[in-house]
């Protein structure tokens, strides 16, 4: 049997959508005047849709706040899965799983996270996502709100950059069931089971759902034999119930339950042997007559554009023969309910409480090849399990009046759980049980004033109090004694957030506006100055001098934007100008402590000592500029400059002196772009909904995602370079009922790598000098990258049946 090549399928596709579209409009040539199109849901006009970023319910034409909204015809005409598909439509918005569900890396703005926790937080329902979003499908979903910049006045920590807020339909909204079914190459697989109803006056409805999303492994390991990298498996079940005793009252209750199953991801260290810059200056003098002593810092370095690797080999069977699971696995539990009760006088009182829970197993090979490196050191693997329920109580007013309001009270409490971990060197397993908790409270409000028929401008804030808790016990054996050292660490962040906003109605279809707002981050501990083997006298030294804890990043964001609808509301353009001052920046600084024997050991501290600035521009338009056709452009700009960083890797590369410090001028990256962020991104989108001579409707879809260079580090030597990704869709509706859809994603299969990061050649020992004051040579190794490759071209069916 001849097999079709993967090129010539993804070529035929494309040329069927052309050839439908056009014949389309043949066969209506001949039949009447005006082209046959869907009669269902086609495109003759922009989506109305109605958002609520700010708490309240506002159309988003006159939201001052750059929003992109999708709405639940977008994802399915277009066949979007989860969040990256979101982010690859969305302007300012980078999502990338270079190392597996769950270490996701989201971008918005500029904003990325060299230090610490992420920049951008999910929420579904307004209840805010701990952990893993990536796994989460858009199966449900009523619309999905992406909200660009700090939003740390309406939706609290961790919104420093940007929130996303998935929101799904309301329990019986739409009563029936559907059934979809789907298959593809690398063993794609897709089953979904939705049923919804209500009674008959619709003052009670339900929902209950069943997904499985997955496909086998998708890039062959040399060290096993066998393709067991990039798999992955979803099965997730929901059920929700929405009643209203009174046409007051409405009460809403949802839970979920998802499980994920992952192998381990895919990823190929580059090797120390083809670094290309600042490569190491040997002495030619050996460590104990076998390790290498280098003159200087430099380790070597990879300068220039990362190639996607092209073999893989990780030790997973090495895993499996130990008893354990090779990759991830993730089980959550989510739960909400939502009370709304309307006054007669149109004020609003909302009750939102959850709970979740969330346990995640990691099994990985971490020096990214077969090398059993320190006997199986690499080899790690933990299970951390999260809870957490939190409490919102929101009060607003009617908010047709000329002045309105919203005010609020936020509740959340975090706690670890016990958990365990260890490595493949055959030392026991390790049980843990951490004390660490965090609680936020917050008070939080908005007054919205309508000055004029075109003025109206609002003022948001909120105070919040972060209550964060850390503690356990370290060990460490030095020189065959083994300490012991108990830590408890609490302490308490306040942080005051408001934004402004103003807005000038200059016509029905244009509205300018302007906006300041602040955000923050979380801070945290630095829980290495409560190492075993410290001196207690250094250790005070290092409490005395602040390194215990870390305090907040702080950003403030100057905005200019204009919404506007054009030719009778049929072309849709939005943009927007920023700039964003990035102040009290979580980076490292590294310092010497003597231990308990008397030797100096370095070690590295998170402190507040980064500054950046970041400018952009923004551009969403939409025009649907003939019956049945939809035509869509997302750009962004993104100039994202480091202002002030201190770092000892810096020093190390740049520096003239062999053995610098973090004080050496060398050691300030200011003036470097933020790594992770790609200056330009834009996507293009072209739908069509049309109908045959017999009848039949189709959709036929085209995206093109571009995003430009990324460096992976602030000394901006490595970089992943610009990829562009096509997908196509093409759906046929025979019936109402039925519709079957082919699909094809990165069409072209343009193989730019998905992600990079620095490491180590764990089997490229050297000893180089240590950063003064330590002097002498301490033991490491030479620089290696570790590389992760992008999915390749997959294509496959889906069928789907609404009954």
């Amino acid at each position: 049997m001849k097999t079709i090549k993967p090129d010539l399928l993804c070529a035929s596709i494309a040329f069927a959508l052309l050839l439908c579209a056009n014949n389309a409009a043949a066969q209506s040539a001949d039949a009447s005047s005006a082209p046959p199109v869907a009669s269902n849901d086609a495109v003759s006009s922009l989506d109305k849709i109605t958002v609520t970023a700010r708490g309240v319910s506002e159309p988003l034409q006159q939201m001052p706040l750059p929003i992109t909204a999708m709405s639940e015809q977008t994802i399915e005409k277009k066949g979007l899965t989860d969040v990256r598909d979101i982010a690859n439509l969305s302007p300012s918005f980078s999502f990338k799983s270079g190392y597996g569900r769950g270490f996701d890396r989201p971008v918005i703005r500029g904003m990325s996270n060299i230090q610490g926790e992420s920049n951008a937080s999910f929420f579904i329902d307004g209840v805010y996502v701990e952990g893993d979003i990536s796994s989460y499908g858009l199966e449900n979903i009523q619309r999905v709100e992406v909200i660009r910049g700090p939003q740390s006045a309406a939706f609290g920590r961790r919104t420093f950059s940007g929130a996303v807020n998935f929101i799904t339909k309301r329990p019986g909204s739409v009563p029936g069931g559907k059934v979809t079914l789907g298959a593809g190459n690398y063993g794609q697989e897709k089953l979904g089971l939705f049923y919804s109803g209500s009674n008959e006056d619709g003052s009670f409805g339900y929902d209950v759902s069943l997904n499985k999303r997955g496909n086998d492994g998708v890039f062959y390991n040399q060290a096993s034999g066998r393709k067991d990298l990039n798999g992955t498996e979803t099965i997730s079940g929901m059920a929700a119930i929405a009643w209203s005793p009174t046409d007051n009252l409405d009460i809403t209750a949802r839970v979920m339950k998802q499980k994920s199953r992952d192998q381990h991801f895919a990823v190929a260290r580059m090797g120390s042997e083809n670094l290309n810059c600042y490569l190491p200056e040997y002495t030619g003098d050996l460590q104990f007559g076998y390790y290498p002593i280098l003159a200087s810092r430099r380790r070597g370095y990879y300068c220039g554009e990362f190639k996607n690797p092209t073999e893989y080999g990780l030790n997973t069977r090495e895993f499996e023969q130990a008893g354990y699971f090779s990759g991830r696995k993730t089980d959550l539990l989510r739960t909400s309910v939502v009370v709304d009760y309307l006054f007669d006088n149109g004020w609003n009182l909302t009750s939102t409480s959850a709970y979740n829970k969330s346990d995640t197993y990691v099994a990985s090979d971490q020096d990214y090849s077969a090398v059993r490196a320190a006997g199986g050191a690499f080899e790690t693997f933990t299970d951390a399990n999260v809870k957490n329920w939190s409490q919102d109580l929101r009060l607003s007013s009617d908010q047709s009046l000329d002045v309105s309001g919203m005010v609020g009270l936020y509740y959340y409490d975090q706690q670890a759980l016990p958990g365990w971990g260890g490595d493949l060197t055959g030392a026991p397993v390790i049980a843990t049980d951490p004390d660490d908790k965090t609680i936020n409270k917050a008070v939080y409000g908005m007054l919205n004033w309508r000055i004029t028929d075109q003025w109206t401008t609002s003022l948001e804030a909120r105070y919040a109090r972060d209550e964060i808790s850390k503690g356990g016990i370290d060990k460490r054996s030095l020189g065959g004694v083994t300490y012991t050292q108990a830590y408890a660490l609490s302490k308490t962040f306040s942080s005051f957030t408001p934004r402004w906003t103003l807005s000038y109605q200059a016509a029905d279809n244009v509205n300018l506006y302007g906006l300041v707002s602040k955000g923050t981050k979380p801070g945290g501990f630095n829980t290495d100055v409560f190492r075993a083997d410290f001196q207690d006298s250094e250790r005070d030294a290092l409490i005395a001098r602040g390194l215990a804890s870390f305090d907040e990043e702080k950003a403030t964001n100057y905005e200019l934007g204009i919404k506007s609808d054009w030719l009778d509301g049929t072309l849709r353009v939005n943009a927007n100008l920023y700039q964003i001052d990035w102040t009290n920046q979580q980076l490292t600084e590294t310092g010497p402590v003597v231990r308990k024997n008397g030797s100096l050991f370095a070690t590295s501290y998170t402190t507040n000592v980064g500054e950046s600035r970041i400018r952009g521009f923004e551009l969403e338009s939409q025009w649907a500029f003939a019956q049945g056709w939809l035509a869509s452009l997302a750009y962004s700009y993104t100039d994202a400059e480091i202002r002030d960083f201190l770092s000892q890797d810096q020093a190390d590369l740049f520096s003239d002196n062999p053995v610098p410090s973090i004080t050496d001028p060398a050691a300030n990256a200011a003036g470097y772009t933020l790594p992770r962020v790609p200056k330009h991104k834009a996507t293009l989108g072209l739908l069509y909904d049309g109908a045959f001579s017999n009848g039949w409707e189709y959709t036929a879809n085209m995206d093109v995602n571009y995003e430009g260079k990324r460096y992976i580090q602030v000394d901006n030597l490595a970089y992943i370079g610009a990829s562009t990704r096509t997908n196509f869709r093409f759906s046929i509706r025979p019936t109402e009922q039925l519709q079957v859809s082919a699909y094809v994603t990165n069409a072209f299969n343009d193989r730019t790598p998905e992600d990079a990061q620095r490491t180590i050649d764990p089997t490229a020992e050297v000893y180089a000098p240590q950063v003064p004051p330590l002097t002498g040579v301490g033991y490491t190794y030479l620089r290696d990258f570790g590389v992760t490759p992008s999915l390749p071209r997959m294509y496959g069916v889906e069928v789907s049946y609404k009954f």
